[in-house]
């Protein structure tokens, strides 16, 4: 298994065994699985089996899933529209909130799906796609394919280089900022990190359109300004629609739905990388995390749950991710880790967001309280 370590001023530091996850489960050993003695095979040689043993349109662009968009975008105006037409009592008009948030957050799943290339191949249909999906969350589909495709994807867990991870402790002592976000998220134990799936995904979105594009050296050729007239359209509807709703009617078809697309998005999201390990090299089973949600949920979220499966192909789509989630429970259950949802989001809240070293996360408020990744990964596989 191969880590990265992070420099790190440890010395002032010393473990509390009241303060580590008590777990007994013996830890497990990857060696001993059905990896092999020596160790879990690379991530190139696994992907060729799945892709030797697995159905050849499994990775075929599936492009008919474009059409979900259709029922998506016509219930969000239905809802809108309906709202700010009839002006209706505040129990309906809080179920289009509900409604419009649901729609937002599956075209955002499938959105993401599209601006892989999984579901259809040109490229203008796939910005069309994707600004319908994220300009919701005042994301621009040029900040999001720099973003997430091309940095995040190439540098998952991999310390301070991936935009989506809280980093070091190296970085929370030198950075401000680092340190006040740091506060924000599950398992700070900070009381404004009860708050965060209501607004993280708008909020980190532009943290990373105004700061992390400026020094992270991923967004060397990033196109800012066609992601900021992106994001000013998106805001500029915004606010058209609070004003035809009006003060009263805008709390349910604007801020109840971003609201609830956060939430919705953020409870897979948080849950994907941040109580994996850091490593050297990109390997998905080792640093990404999938959760079991029920059936129906899966297919109204296109499947977003299967993460692993996502990270080891990108541009396969959701509707045949489940078929590589079976592959590694039948082949490599020791290394697949994949909780309950619910789970996933209770051990966000027990465990903190920083890393210590790559095996390790700790409380930059209380730098007793660490927990080993290694024993986390048994009791969530348990």
């Amino acid at each position: 298994m191969s880590h990265s370590t992070p420099t790190a001023d440890t010395g002032a530091a010393t473990t509390s065994t009241a303060d580590v996850i008590d777990l007994t489960t013996p830890v497990l050993d990857p060696a001993s699985g059905p990896s092999g003695p020596g160790g879990p095979i690379p991530t190139d040689q696994l992907k060729r089996r799945i892709r030797a043993e697995l159905p050849e349109d499994t990775f075929e662009r599936q492009p008919l899933r474009a059409l979900w968009f259709i029922p998506i975008v016509a219930t969000v105006v239905a809802c809108a529209g309906a709202v700010i037409v009839t002006r209706p009592p505040w129990y309906l008009a809080i179920l289009a909130g509900l409604v419009m948030g649901q729609c937002f957050a599956a075209g955002g799943f499938l959105g993401h799906e599209v601006l892989h290339g999984a579901v259809v191949k040109n490229k203008k249909l796939q910005y069309f796609l994707g600004y319908l999906a994220f300009a919701p969350m005042l994301v621009s589909p040029s900040l999001w394919k720099v973003w997430h495709n091309q940095v995040h994807h190439a540098k998952t867990n991999m310390g301070n280089a991936d935009p989506d991870s809280f980093g070091t402790l190296a970085r929370y002592e030198k950075a401000p900022s680092t340190r006040f976000v740091t506060k924000l998220a599950p398992g700070s134990g900070h009381p404004a990190s009860y708050f965060f799936f209501a607004y993280w995904f708008l909020f980190h979105g532009q943290i990373v359109l105004w700061i992390q594009t400026k020094y992270m050296r991923g967004f060397a050729r990033f196109n800012r300004r066609r992601a900021v007239i992106d994001s000013a359209i998106a805001l500029a509807i915004w606010i058209t629609v609070a004003v035809l709703a009006g003060p009263f009617y805008a709390l349910f078809i604007v801020a109840l739905p971003i609201v609830v697309t956060n939430m919705i998005v953020m409870g897979y999201i948080a849950t994907n990388h941040f109580m994996r390990p850091m490593t050297e090299k990109n390997d998905p089973v080792e640093n990404s995390m999938s959760v079991n949600t029920l059936a129906i949920v899966d297919k109204m979220h296109f499947n977003f749950s299967h993460h692993v499966e996502h990270h080891l192909f990108p541009t396969m789509s959701g509707k045949h991710l489940p078929r590589v989630r079976t592959w590694m429970l039948d082949n490599h259950a020791d290394r697949y880790v994949s909780p309950s949802h619910l789970r996933a989001i209770a051990y966000l809240y027990k465990t903190p967001r920083v890393f210590l070293d790559a095996d390790t996360l700790v409380d930059p408020a209380d730098p007793e309280r660490r927990v080993d990744i290694h024993d986390l990964t048994v009791e969530l596989l348990s």
